[in-house]
C-alpha cells in the first residue's frame, strides 16, 4: 500500500460500471475495486449510472462520475467539471472503448495526469470476423493504438496473448508493454463443489458475435451429444442476448443446428454479478469455444467458482493457464481450427468426456482453482501497473509508491 500522504489518485474511464457489454467493463470494474482496496483514491467516469450501480461503487470505495449529457446523449469525451476538480494523477483508458477518451481527458482537461492505455483486443484477430472491410479497419485500429501509445506513460495488455500482440503493434512506444493478469476471485474456504443434478453446459457470451465466440460450435456440438444410458442429456444455456432477441436467436440456432428445443436455453445478458455466479454454480460445465478471444474473463470467473471449464486454445486464458500449470492445463483446453465440422467433432468429444465423469471433472476443477488462486491475484495486477508508472515517471505523484 502507498504512503498515506502520497497516494496517486486514479480515474478509469469505461462506457459502464455494471458489465452489461462484456469483458472490458467487467475488467474495469474489478480492477477499479482492486485499486481502491490497495489504498488508491479511485474514481470511474461512465456514461450513466443507476442508483444500484452508484451504491455498488460506493460500497467498494470507488467514486462514480457520469458523462455530460448533450442533445445526442451522454458523451464521455466532453469535459466534466467534477473530474477536473477531483484532479486525478493517473487516467486509464481501455482499448477502443475509452482509449481515445482517456487521451482527451489527460491532454485537454487534466494536463498534469499521467495516461495509461490498456489493450483488450488484437485488431488483426477480431476485425476479420466482424466486418467485410477488415483490412482497412485493422489498419485504422492499429494506427490509433500507436498514436495513443506514443503519448501514454504506460501501455498494458490483459494476459499473455494480448501483451505479445500489442507489443507487435506499438513497438517501443513507450518502452515495453506491461502484462496485466486478471485475478482469480476465490472465497476463502471454498470447498470442492459437487456436480449438479441437472447437467447444464453454460456459455456467457455476447450473442451478436456468434462466429468469434463460437456459439455455432457449441450449439452444433450439443445437438449430436451422446451420454451413457440412463443419464440425462445436457442442455446448452447461453447467457448474453439482448432481451428482445432471446427467442429469435433460440429459434435460429434450433433450425440451423437441429438442437432440440428443450435442450437450448437463451437468456438475456445480466449485469448482476450474483445472477452470473448463480449460472456458473448451476452449470456442470462452462464452455468457451471462441475462434478469437483476447483473454476470456468469464472463463476465469468459472474457474474461480470451481466449475469445470473447456476453453479454446485460441484464447489468452488458455495461454495463461498453460503458463502457470504446464501440462496439468491440457484437459481444459480444446483446439479450434475454424472449420465448423472439425471443431464440432473436437468439442463434442471433449464435452462427452467431461460429462461422462463429472465427479472427476469437479475434482480437477477444484485442484486447478487451488493452484491458480495464489498466483492470479488482483493486488498483483495493481502492483504491476503502479510499479510501471513509478519506473516511467518517478518524479510524478503516480511514481510515489511508498
Amino acid at each position: 500500500m502507498t504512503d498515506t500522504l502520497h497516494r496517486p489518485s486514479i480515474l478509469t474511464i469505461s462506457d459502464e460500471w455494471a458489465p452489461t457489454r462484456g469483458g472490458v467493463s467487467q475488467f474495469n470494474r474489478r480492477f477499479a475495486i482492486a485499486l481502491a482496496e490497495q489504498g488508491y483514491p479511485t474514481a470511474c467516469l461512465v456514461q450513466d449510472a443507476t442508483p444500484i450501480e452508484r451504491e455498488d461503487a460506493r460500497a467498494h470505495h470507488v467514486t462514480l462520475f457520469t458523462a455530460v449529457r448533450i442533445p445526442s446523449g451522454p458523451d464521455l469525451s466532453v469535459r466534466v467539471q467534477d473530474v477536473v476538480d477531483w484532479r486525478p494523477d493517473i487516467i486509464i483508458g481501455h482499448d477502443v472503448v475509452s482509449g481515445k477518451i482517456a487521451w482527451i481527458h489527460a491532454h485537454c482537461y487534466v494536463e498534469t495526469a499521467a495516461l495509461g492505455y490498456v489493450a483488450h483486443t488484437a485488431p488483426s484477430q477480431n476485425e476479420p470476423y466482424k466486418h467485410v472491410d477488415a483490412a482497412a479497419r485493422v489498419s485504422d485500429r492499429e494506427r490509433e493504438m500507436r498514436e495513443i501509445a506514443a503519448d501514454a506513460t504506460i501501455v498494458a495488455a490483459v494476459g499473455p496473448l494480448l501483451t505479445r500482440r500489442t507489443k507487435a503493434v506499438v513497438g517501443d512506444l513507450p518502452p515495453g508493454v506491461l502484462r496485466l493478469d486478471p485475478g482469480l476471485d476465490v472465497l476463502a474456504g471454498d470447498a470442492r463443489r459437487s456436480p449438479p443434478a441437472n447437467p447444464i453446459v453454460l456459455m456467457l457470451s455476447r450473442t451478436t458475435h456468434i462466429e468469434p465466440k463460437g456459439i455455432d460450435i457449441a450449439a452444433s456440438a450439443i445437438a449430436g451429444l451422446r451420454v451413457a444410458h440412463g443419464r440425462p442429456l445436457p442442455e446448452l444455456r447461453i447467457r448474453g442476448a439482448h432481451g428482445e432477441r432471446c427467442d429469435s436467436l433460440r429459434g435460429q440456432l434450433v433450425q440451423r443446428f437441429g438442437v432440440a428445443r428443450d435442450r437450448l436455453d437463451v437468456r438475456a445478458y445480466s449485469a448482476d454479478p450474483a445472477e452470473i455466479a448463480n449460472d456458473l454454480r448451476q452449470a456442470a460445465l462452462y464452455v468457451m469455444p471462441s475462434r478469437v478471444e483476447g483473454f476470456g474473463l468469464a472463463g476465469l470467473e468459472a474457474i474461480g467458482l470451481g466449475t469445470p471449464v473447456l476453453i479454446s486454445d485460441r484464447s489468452g486464458l488458455a495461454e495463461l493457464v498453460v503458463h502457470h500449470l504446464g501440462r496439468l492445463a491440457e484437459p481444459m483446453i480444446v483446439r479450434v481450427c475454424d472449420d465448423l465440422e472439425r471443431d464440432t467433432a473436437n468439442w463434442r468429444a471433449a464435452i462427452e468426456r467431461t460429462m461422462d465423469n463429472l465427479d472427476a471433472a469437479f475434482d480437477y476443477a477444484h485442484d486447478v482453482r487451488t493452484r491458480l488462486a495464489g498466483v492470479l491475484r488482483w493486488d498483483l495486477a495493481v502492483h504491476t501497473l503502479m510499479s510501471g508508472f513509478a519506473a516511467r515517471r518517478p518524479d510524478h505523484p503516480a511514481g510515489v509508491l511508498g
